[in-house]
């Protein structure tokens, strides 16, 4: 380097352990000048920073590894507890749901006094079923057992059938219940979306002791606001941060419940990527509002349901297939007082056997053995395309409500009422079994 006049930087240890840098260049008057510095304490300080910087990046590998292996333990654990929030909700409201059919059946046969304390023990039912729900709901969100579905969903169609849902609980109060403009189209979970207009129709009869509710749809530009308001309590400004919180109930008035519902519609809101706002005075009343995108897409038509017309009850030979016997027993009940004959099958082997005798068939979508309710619905259709049927289910998931709705079949959610049953059952034509396959 010198004879070539290059300018270089080195370092080498010593026999005796000391680091001696060396800088050479050329020097511009002609000549060559080297330096040579002892550098033993910074070499030494530099290789203990390197060796830290291994151990780093050594632990810093460690607790990701360590971390990834946590994360899959977490995730394998929602897979476990969302599967037994599943499991759950369907033994749960088994019997729920053979009490509320065992209680209807008894107010058939007893006289009047008795009848109202039946009627007292279905409403019981009733709120011990809401209860339920709401914490099964509660737990599931929490979860990520719940995945949002959406698609293009009319506002109108949904509210008004909500309305209508709602509207015994406001008349008992006497509340008047109106339904202003709903209009538009969002895109969106019809099923989580009903929910929390569900939760906050009912939340406004709780708390509301006398005037009126009105649910309405108005448009903020590219927005369609849905708007809940009653002419009830009121929320204090100094509790309106904590209502979505669990187990908040207003003390002003005595309400059943656990106060989940608006726990329920922040999580869902949070979910959907919906805008929850309350605009409230105490004494005079709240308004909760949605605000979701308008959508521009086309909705599909309704599958056409179960050939059904209008017409007295008339005596039918009803299929009940479930794999619970008290469900089969509560459903022979509450069917034989109604005049009905019932045939009670609990695996699909059985309801095939029976199914050429029955006019309608009530089918539980979770049977033993791993049976898919489904799977029985698909045979009936193939085989009987005229017979009525309805799936009964403790599973009210968006999904399988498509399956049912793209099959033609009635979907109801276990604790069903009594009286929806009957109504379906009244609507089966006369000639609804079809030709018998050969």
């Amino acid at each position: 380097r010198l004879r070539a006049r290059r300018a270089y930087v080195s370092e080498r240890i010593r026999k005796d352990g000391r680091v001696i840098k060396s800088v050479g260049g050329p020097m511009p008057g002609g000549g060559y000048l080297t330096s040579f510095t002892d550098v033993t304490g910074e070499a030494a300080a530099r290789e203990e920073l390197r060796a830290t910087l291994e151990q780093l990046e050594t632990r810093v590998s460690e607790r990701t590894h360590e971390l990834s292996e946590a994360n899959l333990r977490l995730a394998e654990s929602t897979r476990e507890k969302t599967r037994f929030l599943a499991a759950a909700s369907h033994d749960l409201l088994q019997p729920l749901h053979a009490a509320r059919l065992f209680a209807s059946a008894l107010e058939r046969q007893v006289a009047d006094a008795p009848r109202v304390l039946v009627g007292r023990v279905e409403r019981s039912i009733v709120a011990a079923e809401n209860l339920l729900r709401a914490l099964l709901d509660i737990s599931k969100l929490d979860a990520g057992g719940i995945q949002p579905n959406p698609e293009a969903l009319a506002l109108a169609p949904l509210v008004q059938d909500i309305a209508e849902g709602i509207r015994p609980l406001a008349e008992e109060k006497g509340l008047a219940l109106r339904v202003g403009p709903v209009f538009g189209v969002v895109e969106t979970d019809p099923g989580l979306l009903r929910s929390v207009l569900q939760n906050l129709l009912s939340n406004a009869v709780r708390y509301t002791s006398k005037g009126a509710i009105l649910v309405g749809v108005r448009r903020r530009g590219a927005m369609l606001r849905i708007d809940v308001i009653d002419t009830g309590v009121g929320i204090p400004a100094d509790q309106q941060r904590h209502i979505f919180s669990e187990f908040t109930r207003l003390g002003a008035v005595e309400a059943e419940g656990l106060g989940l519902g608006l726990a329920i519609v922040d999580r869902i809101a949070r979910l959907l990527g919906l805008k929850v706002q309350l605009a409230s005075r105490p004494g005079h009343g709240s308004r909760f509002s949605v605000t979701i995108p308008e959508s521009r897409l086309a909705v599909a038509g309704d599958t056409p349901q179960s050939p059904v017309v209008s017409g007295p009850a008339r005596p039918l030979a009803v299929l009940v297939v479930d794999n619970d016997p008290a469900i089969i027993e509560a459903s022979t009940a509450l069917l034989t007082a109604a005049g009905h004959r019932v045939l009670g099958a609990g695996r699909i082997a059985e309801a095939l056997a029976m199914a050429p005798q029955a006019e309608a068939a009530l089918v539980d979508y979770n049977l033993d053995n791993g049976e898919d309710g489904m799977a029985l619905v698909d045979t009936l259709r193939k085989r009987w395309p005229g017979l009525a049927i309805a799936m009964i289910t403790a599973e009210g998931g968006a999904q399988l409500r498509r399956r049912a709705k793209r099959r033609g079949i009635a979907f109801f959610t276990k604790p069903v009422e009594p009286a929806a049953l009957e109504a379906f059952l009244n609507a089966v034509p006369a000639a609804s079994m079809g030709e018998v396959e050969a």
